[in-house]
């Protein structure tokens, strides 16, 4: 990339990083084993200054270039990069519902994952769409494909899935499903990253899919997200619910003058304002350059993980991830089994005692939060599978640096509570 300020800005720049490093070393830090870590470097920083320096903070050049680079990297000829992962959902939900795509109608059903992060429901929510929980596999934490099946109705007009802490869905049955039924199939890969089934990236099976570029995700712009999709109708339309549905943002579409209209400002369709900064685009640029070698690091700390755990099979394990994925690890979910010792609870408070950061797997059993007592679509009927994992799932965080003392560590962590309790 070419950094006009670089050649005077990286030494004070470095300068302050290694202050800023001393500084925070005498802080206390609860968790030396935390959720995430800071993935950028002097690089990212100086190409988030050089925009500021150059007085071109909104999108433009490094946007432009860091959504080419992207498509490329997720096997993709559009990319539209946004303000957040959120935001790629939301857009996606009006795009389906929009006038010029005509794909599905205000009204008709979409199916979601019953565990997943809640932007999965507001969006077509907001969009007009009814909205139906499917259960969820706790062996893979994906939708459960079989009741996926079963849900299908005469409404029933769309799939939004969710490839879950970076584990890979059954794409050939999902596709088959979809195509058995002439359902519209969506994918949220903002967990998934990298991940692949039979070779082939994730967010390119349907016809659109999202990412997210959150501090803990696999690569980081602080906020930021990405869409892809195959064809560039569609993808001028993002670029128009993008911002303001401004026919300037158009890539493709040539509009026609129109009298008494100053082309500079005319509109095409509706819109938001979810543009991405140039800041955000440089710090892609850099992370994307990082991203094979971070998720060889996911992965490798991730199998000499689940070495460890092999030893308690019956008793905890990591995700599922079938034979023919690539699964992109996002962090370490575990499941404790029926037949376990000792209560979910006692082990996490122990954990957080220890320093050791835990979660939820997302945000458990979403039927169970209390915002579905205000949307009666939202109260679905029994979900096992969620269930379990809402009662005996949490995770642990991953990062993509070489991990084996802090590994080991953790292994100890784990063996003097389960050794209290066996």
């Amino acid at each position: 990339m070419n950094l006009k300020y670089t050649y005077q800005l990286r030494e004070p720049v470095q300068a302050l990083l290694q202050e800023a490093s001393r500084i925070n070393s005498y802080k206390p830090q609860k968790y030396w084993y935390p959720l995430s870590m800071a993935t950028y470097d002097i690089e990212e920083i100086l190409a988030a200054v050089d925009s500021l320096c150059s007085f071109r903070t909104t999108m433009w050049e490094k946007t432009d270039e860091f959504e080419r680079q992207f498509g490329a990297f997720a096997g993709s000829p559009e990319a539209i990069m946004v303000n957040s992962g959120s935001s790629a959902d939301l857009l996606i939900a009006f795009a389906l519902i929009n006038p010029q795509t005509k794909f599905l109608n205000q009204g008709d059903e979409i199916l979601v994952p019953s565990v997943t992060w809640p932007t999965q429901l507001w969006s077509p929510m907001m969009a007009g769409l009814k909205v139906r929980f499917v259960d969820t596999d706790p062996n893979t934490l994906n939708m459960d494909l079989d009741d996926l099946e079963a849900k299908i109705g005469p409404k029933t007009r769309a799939v939004s899935l969710v490839h879950l802490m970076g584990n890979p869905c059954d794409m050939d049955r999902v596709i088959n499903i979809c195509q058995k039924h002439n359902l519209i199939l969506i994918e949220d890969c903002c967990e998934a990253l990298g991940a692949k089934f039979k070779g082939k990236a994730v967010g390119t099976f349907g016809l659109t899919g999202s990412f997210s570029f959150f501090f803990s995700h696999h690569i980081t712009t602080m906020e930021g997200g990405m869409i892809i999709c195959q064809d560039q109708p569609l993808s001028d339309l993002f670029r128009l619910l993008r911002a303001h549905g401004w026919a300037r943002n158009a890539k493709y579409a040539k509009p026609e003058s129109v009298e008494g209209l100053d082309p500079r400002y005319m509109f095409l369709n509706w819109g938001f304002n979810v543009r991405p900064t140039e800041l955000q685009a440089g710090f892609g640029l850099e992370q994307l350059r990082r991203l094979p070698a971070f998720n060889a690091q996911r992965l490798q700390n991730a199998v000499y993980f689940q070495k460890y755990l092999n030893r308690y099979s019956n008793i905890m394990r990591l995700m599922e991830v079938l034979p023919d994925a690539e699964c992109s690890w996002f962090a370490l979910p575990i499941m404790l089994s029926p037949e376990c010792p000792f209560k979910k609870e006692d082990f996490l408070a122990y954990l957080e005692e220890q320093g050791v950061e835990t979660r939820p797997i997302v945000a458990g059993n979403l039927a169970r939060q209390p915002v579905c007592r205000l949307y009666p679509e939202l109260q679905e009927g029994d979900l096992p599978g969620a269930d379990a994992i809402h009662e005996r799932g949490f995770y642990l965080g991953l990062h993509p640096f070489e991990a084996k003392k802090n590994l080991d560590r953790l292994a100890e962590v784990f063996e003097k509570f389960i050794g209290k309790t066996l």
